[in-house]
């Protein structure tokens, strides 16, 4: 079974591709629909493999981050230093 992406519009009750799509007349597909305007954050891509994550705030990761890059700021230096 081949797997192709198609971004559609949804009109009146039937998807219709933006551009053509090259399958049979009458082929019959299976639709997953993702909606496009749907804003994806990291958080939010990783709810269904982690969804523990529903509960940090974004301050919280915020805070992350700053650790995180304060820790690899430290380990930069550290490299330097050995080399």
């Amino acid at each position: 079974m081949e797997h192709i992406a198609v971004q559609a519009v949804y009109k009146k009750g039937v998807f219709k591709p933006k551009e053509k799509v090259n399958l049979p007349e009458d082929m019959e597909v299976e639709i997953w629909v993702k909606t496009s305007k749907q804003k994806i954050s990291a958080k939010t891509s990783l709810f269904g493999a982690f969804p523990e994550l529903a509960g940090i705030s974004d301050a919280e990761i915020k805070s992350a981050k700053k650790l995180w890059n304060k820790g690899l700021a430290k380990q930069s230096r550290l490299v330097e230093r050995a080399k």
